[in-house]
């Protein structure tokens, strides 16, 4: 990297019709509204669609970084003249530098029906991610990210929103069976280096009382980060999943009663993640790539086998509601239905659109909506256009 920094800096003088292969810096010109400046238009359309603007602008860089990001996409991307490339890295070092702190995108949680009517919840436009309903669906425990990421109660019938987790980052909420407490990752452990911490290298899971008093409560321990993913339906064991650095997102169990001795649910060499369990107890599903691309299966639990794939052409972002006939799941911008009746046997329906729609899905396996119990009624993201 330092050495093709080198090569472009000392070639920027003599030859100004050397031409520099830069990574996309925009898909869609306009699609992000950029600062005016000599330069801007460079930006806006030195483009060869391999990322968008909001990525490549994702956070601030000094004019050195900025130097770096250049040459560092020197073999591929659009062709600029080494005397626009100046003009490109001065730019973006003058309004995209190190303070820069790019907008969240805004979004509002609706609620959708079976026949794909949006109803908006009045709840304000921010940065919203991985909403959950609570037992009874009157609250909301949802990511809201602002300076970082933090855990916010919605109270439905009021429309009151209040803040409850503050110290450290805390992400990917997850309601107690009982409505009493929220659980969550959070790296509030960690010891800040040069003051402060960073999220992806330590975070554990806690919970705290979900009316915001007393302190919150470690629940796992370990040296490989942890986060909650689902509660058995009797209440008394929580999945949470485990990221291990050779066999990826790996499931365990850890009962809340006695000792609290973890257990290893299911461990192989692909992901394993987004689960949910039937209303009886005896099967899970989740999110598996066992098949060479990431589908729905179900298996049997505690046991683990045997197993049975739900989704046909591909899936992701499993929810399956207790009092429901039906096991829901995401394909693409469809939400797909599939019927399933665990006694006297397992029994997989054929996989059928509920509704399609464009709203947040998840970055990863985790389902980025949530449905009522009964399975008539979704919570989902909308972005702000």
């Amino acid at each position: 990297m330092q050495g093709k920094r080198t090569l472009l800096i000392m070639s920027l003088p003599i030859a100004l019709a050397l031409v520099i292969p830069l990574l996309a810096l925009v898909q869609q010109p306009g699609a992000i509204s950029l600062p005016e400046g000599d330069g801007a238009e460079l930006v806006s359309t030195s483009c060869v669609g391999c990322h968008s603007l909001e990525r490549t602008l994702s956070r601030g860089r000094s004019a050195e970084g900025w130097e770096q990001t250049v040459n560092g996409m020197v073999s591929r991307g659009a062709q600029i003249l080494s005397a626009d490339a100046e003009i490109i890295i001065a730019y973006l070092a003058e309004h995209f530098g190190v303070d820069f702190v790019p907008p969240r995108e805004q979004r509002i949680m609706v609620w959708v029906d079976r026949q794909g009517k949006m109803e908006p919840l009045p709840a304000p436009p921010q940065h919203y991610y991985l909403p959950r309903l609570s037992p009874d669906t009157q609250q909301i425990a949802v990511e809201v990210h602002r300076e970082k990421p933090d855990i916010w109660i919605y109270d439905i019938p009021t429309g009151e929103m209040r803040q409850l987790t503050h110290e450290g980052t805390n992400r990917f909420p997850l309601w107690s069976p009982d409505g009493q407490r929220v659980l969550f990752s959070s790296d509030r452990h960690q010891e800040a280096s040069k003051g402060r911490r960073v999220f992806f290298n330590d975070h554990d899971v806690y919970w705290k009382s979900a009316d915001g008093s007393g302190k919150a409560e470690r629940l796992t321990y370990g040296e490989l980060n942890h986060g909650p993913q689902r509660w058995t339906p009797n209440g008394k064991t929580l999945s949470f999943y485990e990221i291990h650095p050779e066999t990826g997102r790996d499931i365990w169990m850890l009962p809340l009663q006695g000792e609290r001795k973890p257990w290893l649910f299911l461990k192989t060499p692909v992901l394993e993640g987004g689960i949910a369990f039937s209303a009886d107890g005896n099967w899970m599903a989740h999110t598996s790539e066992e098949t060479g691309r990431r589908e729905i299966v179900v298996r049997a639990f505690p046991k683990a086998q045997p197993m049975h794939q739900v989704s046909v052409n591909g899936g992701i972002e499993v929810v399956w509601p207790h009092q429901s006939k039906e096991l829901f799941y995401r394909f693409g911008n469809k939400r797909m239905a599939v019927e399933i009746t665990t006694t006297p046997t397992l029994t997989v329906g054929t996989p059928r659109v509920l509704f399609e729609g464009n709203y947040v899905n998840s970055p990863g396996s985790r389902a980025s909506w949530d449905a009522t119990p009964d399975g008539q009624r979704f919570l989902l993201l909308k972005k702000v256009e």
